[in-house]
């Protein structure tokens, strides 16, 4: 068995050389997209499985490894986001891992395994665990049961507690180099890839994101009222983007802002090229200081993008102070 994708196979290797004595706290930290979660999962059926192949990696045909491909090993257990029902009914995802989930997780390490080898609790993502839930770990990640293994995803390392950091083994995941995620993009036949890839941050994971779904042509909605900032009607656009999931504008957004920042401070764009052109004459005009402020705002309210403030007159005022960028 490989790693997942191609850029991993250093980090896969690592870990499978230490399947016979693995840390029993494991924290895979990187930016979103380059696969960690996929990483995380075949190293817990690596773990689990009982004809493991010569080099450690999981045989795929063993009982173990059929039950860990549907879901049903007794012992691996995933701790993830959860979907909440609202008082209205409206079904939407947790913000938060909570700490009735860390109890259960704790309980459940505690009981015997059911097949006498591994068992492996996988949390991701976890840097959404809440202060609660993070605290009802901590004694457990310390001194693990013998044969547990606790495995963490985290995007966001450093917003998990300095005492959960300090209790794992650390394996950094990074973006892969650009001729790799490139070839494995257009492997899959994906439309101007090296657009893509940059979109995402380089994070090929996440360019595959953007060409799947309705995200792209949403982006160039928001991106074509963004680049004529003097022919802007706040109520108007606004209307214009009521379809656009909250969390996609904010995002495309925040991306614009950090190309705009980088034309200013005499970089280059990183983002947005297919919007290079427009990015760079309005660079040069924007209010240096304005600009800043906008940014470090836009960048506080992703905390709060499921508050249930009123969003179209939020976006029409983050409209006014962005035309004001280029007065």
């Amino acid at each position: 068995m490989s790693a997942p994708y191609p850029w991993l196979e250093s980090s896969w290797q690592r870990l499978l050389a230490t399947r016979t004595r693995p840390a029993q706290a494991l924290l895979l930290a990187g930016p979103r997209g380059v696969g960690k979660g996929a990483l995380a999962l075949a190293w817990a059926q690596a773990l689990l499985c009982e004809a493991p192949l010569p080099d450690g990696a999981a045989c795929g045909s063993c009982p173990a490894c059929h039950w860990f491909d549907t879901g049903a090993h007794p012992d691996f257990r995933l701790i993830t986001l959860q979907e909440k029902t609202g008082k209205e009914g409206e079904t939407r995802m947790a913000v938060a891992i909570e700490v009735e989930q860390a109890r259960e997780a704790v309980e459940y390490v505690q009981l015997s395994t059911y097949r006498a080898g591994y068992r492996v609790v996988l949390l991701n993502p976890a840097d959404s665990l809440n202060l609660a839930a993070a605290n009802a770990l901590l004694k457990v990640l310390e001194e693990p049961p013998l044969k547990t293994v606790f495995v963490l995803v985290s995007d966001q390392p450093r917003r998990l507690l300095p005492t959960i950091r300090s209790r794992c083994t650390r394996l950094d995941i990074g973006l892969p180099p650009t001729d790799i995620a490139k070839e494995w993009l257009d492997s899959r036949q994906l439309e101007d890839a090296a657009t893509l890839l940059a979109l995402s941050g380089g994070a090929p994971l996440d360019a595959m994101h953007w060409a799947e779904g309705d995200e792209l042509e949403e982006r160039r909605n928001v991106l074509e009222g963004l680049a004529h900032p003097g022919q802007i009607d706040p109520v108007t656009l606004v209307e214009r983007w009521k379809a656009i999931r909250i969390q996609t504008w904010h995002t495309v957004v925040y991306k614009w802002l950090g190309d705009l920042l980088a034309v200013k401070l005499k970089g280059s764009v990183q983002y947005n090229r297919d919007f290079a052109d427009v990015l760079t004459q309005l660079g040069t005009r924007a209010n240096l200081a304005r600009l800043l402020a906008l940014a470090r705002s836009h960048a506080d309210a992703g905390r709060t993008l499921t508050h249930p403030l009123n969003r179209p007159l939020q976006q029409q005022a983050w409209l006014i102070e962005y035309r004001h960028l280029f007065d």
